[in-house]
C-alpha cells in the first residue's frame, strides 16, 4: 500500500507527494519541509503528518491561519483515504493506492499516438520538473528568466521587461515563435504577446484546445499536422508545446512553436517551468499598469503633490525656509490654519531632505481613536488587546529610513507622546504587547492648527516633546495674507479640474472671478479648490457665473472668521500701521508688553 498527498487546487495544483510511514512529514513554506508549499497563507512550519497505530494523523503546529480537514478547522485529526486537507488556498487530498493500480499512475503522463500526432497531457506545475543530466542549464535559464521578471516588478516599463523575458525563452527553446494567450476579462481568449513581434498571426491552435489546456491544467506537446492546429492558418507548424500559465488569478496559456525540427523533453520541461514565471510576470505587468493608471487619475484629480503654487512674498520666504530645513536632520513642526496646505509643505521638506527616495507616510492623529493611536504608530502583537487578531507593523517601523508626517499632533495621547519622545531621542520602542524592542531611523514632521504652547500650559501636551518637535518651525500663511496668490490658484485649479471633469472649454466669467478674489477664504486653499471643483461641475453653460459658485457668505464684510489668532494678527498689523512700525508704541495701543508684541510679530511672521 502506497500513500500520496495530491494537491487539487492552489499554486501547486497537480503536484503529488509520496508519504513515508517511517518518519514524520512536515508541511509548510520552510525549505526543509518534506512537503514544501508555495501558498503564501501557509506558515513556515504549518503542520505535520505522521503514521501511528495503523493510520495517518495530522497535527497543526500552531500555524498562524489554521488547518482545515474536510471543511473543519482542527488542531489534530486522523486521516483516511480521500481525506481533504486545506491550508489557505491549497486543497490536498490523501490517497491510498495499492501497488497494482499505482504503477500506471506513477508515470505521470498519458500518451496517445496516431499517424500524425503525439499528444502528452500533464498537470502543469513548475515544481515537479524531471531534471536530467542537463539540469544545470535548465536551472540557469530559469534563474535568468526570474531575474528579468523580478526587474519588471520595479521597472517603470514592466511590459518591455516581459517581452525581453519571452525573447529569452524563445532563444533558449530554439523556437520560431511564442504566443501568450489570456482571457481579456470577458471570457474570450486572445493573444496578448507574440515574439518575435513581427509574427502577428492569429492563435495557431484551435480555441477549444487552448480552453482545454487552461480549464484542465494540462500541458500538451503536439507533433506533426495535429488536428488541434487551427485549419485556417496556412503556415505549417511542425511542433508545438502549449502549457497553462499556472497562476490562479488569470486564465491564460503560453504556446511555443517550431516550423521545422522537433522539441526535446528538456525544452518541454523548460517551457512548463517558465510558464508560471511568465504568468506571474504578466500578472505583475497588468497590476502595475492599473496602478499607474489609477495613480495618474488620482494625481490629476487631487492635484500634484509636489507643487506649491504661489509667488507672494510670504510664500517665497516659506520656500527658502523649506530648502534650508530640508537639508537639516532635526524634527519639524509645521503650523497653520486648517486647509493652508501643511501636508504639501511636509512633502516639500521631505523632497528637499537627504532621504527623498525613501518612503514618506502620513498619519492623521485626529482620525485615529485615542485608544488605538499607540498601536497604530508603534505596532502591536497578536492578542495584545481585544480585537488584535494579528500582528500589526506600526507606522514608525513602516517609515523606517524615511519620513513620518504626523498631522494634528496635538491629538496624540500622553502615553503616545512619551514613546514618541523616546524615539526622537534615539531610543528603541516596544510594540504594544511585544517583548522585543524595535529601533528605527525616521525623520518626524509634525503639523497642527492648534496652539501647542497653550496645550503645554494645560498639561495636555508634554513640554519636553514640544521643544523636541519644534527644532525647526514653519508657519504656513493663510490664503487671505498671500497677496496675488488667489488669482494664481484659481487659474491653477480651474485648468486642472476642467480636465478631470472633461469640460476643457469651460471659462470663468469676470463677475465670478471678482467674487472669488474678493472673498476672505476662511477655509484657505482647501476651500478654494473645493469651490472651483463644485463650480466646474455645476456650471450650466461654457462659462462659470457667480451663481455657480457656492459661497453662502460671499461679499459679507463683517466677521469672516471667529479665530482669535486671526484677529490677534490683524490687530497687531493695524497697530503697527498706526505707529509707523514702532513696536513700543504699538504695544501701548494693544495693551500688552513689548516682549509679547515681539513674540507675536515673530510667531505670525508680520512684516514691519
Amino acid at each position: 500500500m502506497a500513500t500520496i498527498l495530491a494537491i487539487k487546487s492552489g499554486p501547486q495544483r497537480g503536484q503529488q507527494f509520496s508519504l513515508d510511514r517511517r518518519r514524520a512529514m512536515h508541511v509548510g513554506r520552510a525549505s526543509n519541509c518534506e512537503i514544501l508549499l508555495a501558498d503564501p497563507v501557509s506558515s513556515r512550519f504549518h503542520a505535520v503528518l505522521f503514521f501511528e497505530d495503523g493510520d495517518w494523523h495530522l497535527r497543526d503546529t500552531s500555524s498562524r491561519n489554521g488547518t482545515m480537514v474536510n471543511g473543519q478547522k482542527v488542531d489534530q485529526a486522523r486521516l483516511i483515504d480521500q481525506t481533504l486537507i486545506t491550508i489557505g488556498g491549497t486543497d490536498m487530498q490523501l490517497i491510498e493506492q495499492d501497488f497494482e493500480s499505482s504503477e500506471e499512475d506513477s508515470v505521470g503522463a498519458l500518451t496517445l499516438q496516431s499517424d500524425s500526432v503525439v499528444v502528452g497531457a500533464w498537470r502543469s506545475d513548475a515544481n515537479d520538473i524531471a531534471l536530467d543530466g542537463v539540469a544545470g542549464e535548465l536551472l540557469a535559464d530559469l534563474y535568468q528568466l526570474s531575474l528579468m521578471l523580478l526587474r519588471g516588478q520595479i521597472a517603470e516599463d514592466g511590459e518591455e521587461v516581459l517581452d525581453t523575458a519571452l525573447g529569452l525563452l524563445l532563444d533558449r527553446s530554439f523556437a520560431d515563435s511564442i504566443e501568450l494567450t489570456c482571457d481579456d476579462g470577458s471570457g474570450r481568449l486572445k493573444p496578448v504577446r507574440t515574439v518575435p513581434s513581427g509574427k502577428n498571426q492569429p492563435v495557431k491552435l484551435s480555441r477549444s484546445t487552448v480552453r482545454r489546456v487552461i480549464d484542465n491544467g494540462e500541458s500538451l506537446w503536439l507533433q506533426g499536422n495535429a488536428p488541434e492546429f487551427d485549419s485556417k492558418v496556412t503556415q505549417h507548424w511542425n511542433d508545438a508545446i502549449i502549457v497553462p500559465l499556472g497562476v490562479d488569478s488569470i486564465e491564460g496559456a503560453i504556446a511555443v512553436y517550431r516550423s521545422s525540427g522537433e522539441f526535446n523533453s528538456q525544452t518541454f520541461e523548460l517551457v512548463r517551468a517558465a510558464s508560471r514565471l511568465v504568468g506571474l510576470g504578466w500578472t505583475t505587468t497588468q497590476r502595475q499598469s492599473q496602478l499607474q493608471h489609477d495613480h495618474r487619475h488620482r494625481e490629476l484629480k487631487a492635484g500634484p503633490d509636489n507643487e506649491i503654487v504661489g509667488e507672494s512674498q510670504s510664500m517665497e520666504r516659506l520656500r527658502g525656509k523649506i530648502a534650508r530645513v530640508g537639508r537639516a536632520n532635526g524634527s519639524v513642526l509645521i503650523r497653520g490654519e486648517s486647509g493652508v496646505g501643511k501636508e504639501l509643505v511636509a512633502r516639500a521638506v521631505h523632497r528637499a531632505s537627504q532621504r527623498p527616495k525613501r518612503p514618506m507616510l502620513t498619519v492623521n492623529c485626529a482620525a485615529i481613536p485615542s485608544e488605538l493611536i499607540e498601536s497604530q504608530l508603534f505596532g502591536h502583537k497578536k492578542g495584545a488587546f481585544t480585537g488584535a487578531d494579528q500582528d500589526h507593523i506600526g507606522w514608525f517601523e513602516q517609515a523606517n529610513t524615511g519620513t513620518l508626517f504626523l498631522d494634528e499632533i496635538g491629538e496624540l495621547t500622553l502615553e503616545g507622546q512619551a514613546k514618541l519622545l523616546r524615539i526622537l531621542e534615539g531610543h528603541p520602542f516596544l510594540p504594544v504587547g511585544g517583548t522585543q524592542e524595535v529601533m528605527v531611523d525616521v525623520r518626524v514632521i509634525a503639523a497642527t492648527n492648534r496652539d501647542l504652547a497653550e496645550f503645554v500650559r494645560e498639561k495636555c501636551f508634554r513640554e519636553d516633546l514640544f521643544y523636541r518637535l519644534s527644532v525647526f518651525e514653519l508657519l504656513v500663511p493663510p490664503l487671505r495674507d498671500r497677496d496675488g496668490d488667489i488669482d494664481r490658484l484659481v487659474e491653477h485649479f480651474l485648468a486642472q479640474l476642467r480636465v478631470v471633469h472633461g469640460r476643457t472649454n469651460l471659462t470663468l466669467s469676470n463677475a465670478a472671478k471678482k467674487l472669488l478674489l474678493d472673498y476672505s477664504w476662511p477655509g484657505n486653499v482647501r476651500q478654494l479648490r473645493n469651490v472651483i471643483d463644485s463650480a466646474v461641475v455645476m456650471a450650466d453653460g461654457d462659462k462659470i457665473e457667480p451663481e455657480d459658485i457656492g459661497l453662502r457668505d460671499a461679499g459679507v464684510d463683517s466677521l469672516d472668521t471667529l479665530r482669535i489668532d486671526t484677529w490677534e494678527k490683524r490687530l497687531i498689523e493695524k497697530a503697527l500701521q498706526k505707529t509707523n512700525g514702532s513696536v513700543p508704541e504699538a504695544s501701548k495701543l494693544l495693551g500688552i508688553s513689548r516682549a509679547t508684541t515681539y513674540r507675536k510679530i515673530s510667531e505670525y511672521d508680520i512684516e514691519r
